[in-house]
């Protein structure tokens, strides 16, 4: 029988400085419990075959993320704060790889899945996504400012831009080298032969570099320790308790073409060399590759929504069963050595995934969480040595032979999150859930669950080699000497956003006085050194004074907040005695706030009040005190008559339980909504009667008619009689918002509609108290 020795090392193609620290660790035992695995089959005693001891080079710490570049100096003095031009487009944080699935392996399996994302190039080469930069400008002595941080586009598992396991149409800024450091764990018990204990630890060192604004290259160092622990029969396992593998390398290149402002297309291409068994190169029967579409469309540059969609598919061609031929040895320890090389077969590999950019919402840790489906189907042939798993041969229903496990396809989720910590340094966690393993004919299973963390950081390549121009003008005297000048920009201190049109003026110096622009900057003309006060104000904002201290020869940076006034509602109106003259009267709002007013001789009034309901107390010399209610909106002037009269209680208007009753009916001109002049004297009651009784906070007025018109024609008329009443009492002084307007029509008569007289009583408005 072959031997089925441990993967080697393939030190030609390992640098030893960036092996990941998994590639020594022991693993420990786990105690997670896994689904069913795949029962051992007792078997004849193979020929013996022994594994070799792995040989293990001495890992070097990993290199430090490359520093940034050394910052250039300040703006000149004058300037403005510089700004992107409004029409800059700012290419969109990426998260996600290869198109659709991992190239090689199964979640859990050794090598992990590509995954990229970025956005379509336009405008790449004009923005430095992912990093901190610092623009060169003139040096005038001050600290560097620094650009404005964007949420870094990141490589994958396996070195192209894109989410955990899923590639994106998507490329980096230009030259820019996008490099990370990934890790994986697993354990659980009875995962691949019943009784045993599994344990993974992978990671791998992977990058990307932004070729062309339409061409991205890539790859990754990938490396894995397996140890499956079990009560193994010498006679026919010959797999060893810890397996280990290093080297694999993946190498590609991804291609996009934007279709629209939001959808990309892209394709990629990847190839994956496995590192020989017992030798110090690489398999080159064992190289596999993959091919496919991807698609990419972001809502935020379609309707302004943090959502980025993204669709991929690809053939992998995976030849990494000529790694090791497993033919003659037991079925548990092919099962085990399987998952530990990451032996898998041929597949068609489609993904679904959406992450959220939340840059805007968290400005100081941006967090884009994300969510990838994915789904595999073999195309391989079965396994032979599994057929008892296949029908034939296969019946759930016998308990002399084994329930049929031969399904093709496997699936899963992979939950993450990336967060940008520092200066472009970003962390990554996630976590891939098995929905369906693969058939035991079509490759080991899948892990229930598999843990993925990693820490990542791109570098704009140009920068480190682009030149500083530095402007020194030298003068010998003058007044720069004893002058400086302010700049900044203003901004809404509850939102951030810019204020245009704001005026910044220096208290006590002429000519000293600036308006922003449209971008909330500002630049003063020279000011005497020293400490000067700043005074701000702009339409809809508090007022605010700063004290600044003036740096003769530079240009202090002032960054200035206001405060947005509260919003207000206006009530105006005149107050009146019962004749209709006008009366000098305090009237005192109630509410929100508390505020009182006075009308002037002709009784006009008018008072600025926060959004809400009020009771109005309205007091003259000499007249009936009155209590209204009012209700103001944001932004409405409200008109609000008070008149000051003696309420004589009207007999023929009384307030009875729920209703407020009339004895005497209200009246229209004809079939109008024009009340008579009786109608008016009782509205008056009524509206005399919700004066006094605040305790009434809504009154449905119903108007009703008599069966003399069409249905749909007395609906109309008595909606538009309810409406008179209630506009008619509205100029009385009482609130809109207390009453409601509802035409009956001729559906609820009082009697039967057979005489002048039982339509006449039909004919009615009732005053319904809620």
């Amino acid at each position: 029988m072959p031997q089925l020795p441990v993967h080697s090392l393939r030190s030609a193609l390992i640098p030893a400085g960036f092996l990941f620290a998994s590639l020594a660790l022991p693993l420990a035992h786990a105690n997670q419990v896994a689904p069913p695995a795949m029962e051992p089959v007792p078997e004849p005693s193979p020929p013996a075959a022994t594994f070799p001891e792995p040989t293990v080079p001495s890992a070097s710490p990993p290199p430090a993320p490359p520093s940034p570049p050394a910052p250039p100096p300040a703006p000149t003095p004058l300037a403005p704060p510089a700004s992107p031009p409004p029409d800059a487009t700012i290419p969109a944080p990426s998260m996600m790889s290869p198109g659709g699935s991992e190239p090689g392996s199964v979640p859990g399996s050794v090598p992990p899945r590509p995954d990229t994302s970025s956005s379509a190039f336009k405008d790449m080469d004009t923005a430095t996504n992912g990093s901190v930069g610092i623009a060169p400008e003139q040096d005038t002595g001050e600290t560097p400012r620094l650009v404005e941080r964007i949420f870094p586009t990141l490589p994958s598992l396996t070195g192209s831009i894109g989410l955990l396991r899923m590639s994106t149409a998507d490329v980096g800024p230009l030259h820019q080298l996008r490099v990370g450091l990934h890790g994986e764990y697993f354990g659980a018990n009875d995962f691949l032969i019943a009784g045993d204990a599994n344990q993974r630890l992978a990671g791998g060192l992977v990058a990307g570099f932004t070729l062309r604004r339409d061409l991205e290259l890539f790859g990754a160092i990938l490396n894995s320790s397996n140890r499956n622990q079990r009560v193994r029969d010498p006679a026919v396992d010959r797999d060893p308790e810890l397996i280990k593998t290093f080297g694999d390398l993946v190498l590609g290149g991804k291609w996009i073409l934007p279709l629209s402002a939001a959808a990309t297309f892209g394709v990629e291409l990847g190839l994956k060399f496995l590192s020989g068994v017992s030798d110090l190169a690489v398999s080159p029967s064992s190289t596999s590759w993959w091919l496919g579409p991807l698609f990419t469309y972001d809502m935020r540059r379609a309707g302004d929504m943090p959502l980025r969609f993204h669709a991929g598919a690809s053939f992998f061609a995976d030849n990494s069963s000529n790694l090791r031929h497993l033919s003659g040895v037991s079925r548990n320890t092919k099962e085990a050595a399987m998952f530990a090389y990451g032996i898998a077969p041929s597949r068609l590999q489609f993904a679904l995934a959406v992450d959220a950019p939340l840059e805007t919402a968290l400005p100081q840790i941006p967090i884009v969480p994300f969510i990838e489906y994915h789904l595999a189907y073999i195309t391989a042939d079965a396994d032979r040595d599994f057929q008892d798993y296949m029908k034939p041969n296969c019946d759930g229903t016998d308990s002399s032979k084994k329930p049929c496990v031969d399904n093709r396809d496997l699936q899963w989720l992979t939950l993450g999150a990336r967060a940008d910590v520092y200066r472009g340094i970003t962390v990554d966690l996630g976590i891939d859930i098995r929905i369906r393993s693969p058939g035991f004919p079509y490759g080991p299973p899948l892990a229930p669950w598999n843990l993925m963390f990693g820490v990542s950081y791109p570098l704009d390549v140009d920068s480190l080699t682009r030149p500083v121009v530095v402007t020194r003008t030298v003068e010998k005297d003058g007044p720069w000497k004893t002058e400086g000048s302010l700049s900044g920009v203003v901004r809404n201190a509850r939102d951030g956003a810019p204020i245009p049109e704001a005026v910044v003026a220096v208290a006590g110096h002429s000519r000293a006085r600036a308006v922003t622009d449209p971008d909330g900057g500002f630049a003063t003309a020279n000011v005497p050194a020293g400490v000067v006060d700043l005074e701000v104000s702009a339409t809809n904002f508090e007022s605010a004074k700063v004290s600044v201290n003036v740096v003769a020869g530079k240009s202090v940076d002032v960054p200035l907040g206001l405060q947005p006034n509260p919003p207000v509602a206006r009530v105006h109106g005149r107050v009146t005695d019962a004749r209709g003259a006008g009366v000098q009267a305090s009237i005192k709002f109630t509410g929100v706030e508390i505020r009182e007013t006075k009308s002037d001789a002709t009784g006009a009034y008018a008072s600025s009040l926060p959004p809400g309901s009020y009771q109005v107390s309205t007091e003259a010399p000499g007249q009936p005190s009155k209590i209204s209610q009012v209700d103001l909106l944001v932004g409405q002037d409200k008109q609000l008559d008070l008149v000051l009269r003696v309420v004589t209680p009207n007999p023929k208007v009384v307030l009875n339980g729920d209703q407020i009753t009339m004895k005497v009916p209200l009246r229209f001109v004809g079939t109008t909504a024009n009340a008579t002049a009786a109608t008016e004297k009782l509205l008056d009651a009524v509206a005399d009667v919700l004066d006094t009784h605040g305790e009434i906070k809504h009154v449905r007025i119903v108007a009703h008619w008599d069966s003399s018109l069409p249905k749909a024609r007395a609906v109309d008329l008595t909606q538009a009689q309810a409406e008179a009443v209630r506009t008619y009492l509205v100029g009385r002084g009482i609130s809109d918002a207390r009453m409601t307007a509802v035409g009956a029509g001729s559906d609820k008569p009082l009697v039967p509609n057979l005489t002048p007289a039982n339509r006449s009583r039909n004919r009615r408005v009732e005053f319904q108290i809620e």
